[in-house]
């Protein structure tokens, strides 16, 4: 039966390089989705964990909608709704069910499609064992999510490296079928074909066990959670979906009970810039400076070391000094990069029509420590001061300080 499977792969590539082009699948995410989806991932308890959750949902969504209209009506999410957080909490990938088989999306913001890297417990894991793994590309804007290939369990199993350092199955894209047509087909015709390889159980926890493993991995000291313990013994605790929810609550409140606390106050998100969500007190530039007026202010729409696809906004910053002089403009930009990489640019300016700085007045980059990482002084007559161009990654955290004299005006960021 096998030897059928093949036959068919074979003859829809023929079938593909006589009559068109290999078929991608791109779908548009809608703004009202891309906002519903981040509201919905602010459950969860990191930086990193929300955006792999936001990328998730946005995938599972705009998959299930295109699926249910176009093939199999009957699509579903192949776990339970409250199972759901703790499954991004720790691993990416979404699975879903098309009647009789199992796919599971892996989504990845890398413009470089050249392979695809399917976390091991998507793999290993029995009853987590998927027939199909479909490679997703989303934009760093999240408007869309684009399908560009697929592979089978038994071909992911036996063709892909395994890499032992994040536990993660790398496969090459000139394994993987390009073209969605085949999937389809291969899909419809060969329903009742085994497409899962063989694997091993795994071994059995006892409550105590799992009970000391869930103390274990909820500390706030461990950084890689699913990487802290043998694959084994983590995949044993992860597959029982009580033992799951019960890891991602305990690892939740440890977490944020280990929140510094100058990153316990109001942060800037700035990946929700990205989604064209801003904080009131994040204004265009345009409300503070005029379009025509030759300000440099204003030349940080073009001018920031950014190119014209930067988000820029700008917020009044009160130093207290009681004299509108000691007012001035914080300007933020930036720009999404590859691998989930943005670039930032920082600038100050004088406010309610003042022409220069005050003298003195300090621009500070601090690293999530409370590190010095860059500073810069106003001279007498300085139109403007700004940090170098500095790149972050999402998750990560940063403030930026402005100084005069004994007065300080702290603004916290997470990308």
């Amino acid at each position: 039966m096998a030897n059928q499977v093949d036959i068919m792969k074979d003859e829809v590539a023929k079938m593909t390089l006589d009559f068109t082009e290999p078929q991608e699948i791109l779908l548009e995410i809608s703004p009202s989705l891309q906002k519903s989806a981040w509201q919905e991932s602010q459950v969860y308890a990191t930086p990193s964990s929300r955006w792999c959750a936001y990328t998730n949902q946005i995938c599972l969504y705009a998959f299930l909608n295109w699926i249910k209209t176009e093939s199999v009506s009957k699509a579903s999410v192949w776990y339970s709704s409250p199972g759901i957080p703790a499954f991004w909490e720790f691993v990416n990938g979404t699975a879903i069910l098309l009647e009789e088989k199992r796919v599971v999306l892996i989504p990845s913001e890398a413009i470089d499609d050249s392979e695809l890297e399917v976390p091991q417990e998507w793999v290993d894991i029995p009853s987590w064992v998927a027939d199909y793994y479909l490679a997703v590309q989303v934009t760093p804007d999240g408007e869309w999510v684009r399908i560009w290939g697929y592979i089978t369990h038994q071909e992911l199993k036996s063709l892909a490296h395994y890499d032992q350092v994040d536990r993660t199955y790398c496969i090459d894209a000139r394994y993987l079928i390009k073209d969605l047509n085949a999937f389809w087909i291969t899909y419809q015709f060969c329903i009742k074909e085994e497409m899962k390889a063989a694997i091993a159980p795994l071994p059995e926890l006892s409550t105590a066990q799992a009970e000391n493993m869930q103390q274990l991995l909820s500390d706030s000291s461990v950084t890689f959670v699913r990487l802290a313990v043998p694959f084994t013994t983590w995949a044993a605790l992860l597959d029982n979906e009580q033992w799951r929810q019960c890891l991602y609550e305990q690892h939740q409140r440890c977490l944020r009970r280990a929140v510094p606390t100058q990153f316990s106050q109001v942060q800037v998100n700035l990946s929700r810039w990205l989604l064209q969500i801003y904080d009131a007190s994040w204004q265009a530039i345009e409300t503070f400076f005029e379009p025509n007026t030759s300000s440099l202010a204003f030349n940080f729409r073009s001018s920031s070391g950014l190119n014209a696809a930067a988000i820029k906004r700008a917020k009044l910053i009160d130093l207290g000094m009681q004299i509108e002089a000691q007012k001035v403009i914080l300007l933020v930009a930036l720009m999404p990069e590859v691998n989930q990489q943005v670039s930032i640019r920082v600038q100050l300016h004088p406010a309610c029509n003042q022409p220069y700085l005050p003298a003195n007045i300090k621009l500070v980059l601090l690293s999530e420590q409370g590190e010095i990482l860059q500073e810069v002084q106003a001279r007498v007559q300085d139109m403007y001061v700004q940090l170098k161009l500095f790149d972050g990654e999402v998750g990560e955290r940063f403030s930026i300080q402005v100084t005069l004299d004994s007065c300080q005006i702290t603004e916290n960021f997470v990308i």
